[in-house]
């Protein structure tokens, strides 16, 4: 990982219902760029908080272009996701997401059951649903995927869920 006074730093959580953390690097301590970095996160509206962090795997960098540097390669792309949450009395809960990706429209379904005997824990029932219908929408992109390389090469293709064809 290799930073510049700047860049933004984000860190994502491993826990659905933690937030997302964002700073900017103000100071780069390591060699080259590499850790530790002093960032002041810019969360609740508030940045006046600085920490000195070592990222782990959960945190990506996002490079500031230069005014004078020409674009790179690289080409982002934002993608707009809802998550619709309907919890029912039963103990039924589904959710369904939809996505826009600026060429298409893509939703999947998930759904999550309490037992009668099941403590009634809303959230667990909500992440439940939410990772089955991205699990579902996981799949869907890879068989749309799939189905444009086919049409482009004009023969069947399966692309699998890792690039190994195995699941990690």
């Amino acid at each position: 990982m290799k930073a510049t006074v700047g860049d933004r730093i984000v860190i994502t959580s491993r826990r659905l219902d933690a937030p997302v953390r964002e700073g900017e690097i103000i100071e780069v301590r390591g060699a080259d760029g590499s850790p530790p970095y002093v960032v002041r996160w810019s969360e609740d509206g508030h940045t006046d908080h600085t920490d000195l962090i070592f990222p782990g795997p959960d945190a990506r960098i996002i490079h500031q272009q230069a005014p004078h540097e020409p674009e790179g390669p690289s080409h982002g792309k934002r993608w707009h996701v809802d998550v619709i949450v309907d919890e029912h009395e039963s103990g039924l809960t589904k959710a369904h997401i939809v996505a826009d990706t600026g060429v298409r429209k893509l939703q999947s379904y998930g759904e999550a059951h309490r037992r009668p005997t099941d403590l009634d824990v809303a959230e667990i029932g909500d992440e439940v649903a939410v990772g089955r219908a991205f699990i579902a929408f996981g799949n869907h992109l890879l068989h749309a995927a799939a189905a444009d390389i086919e049409e482009i090469e004009g023969r069947p293709v399966q692309v699998s869920p890792s690039p190994t064809g195995r699941t990690p």
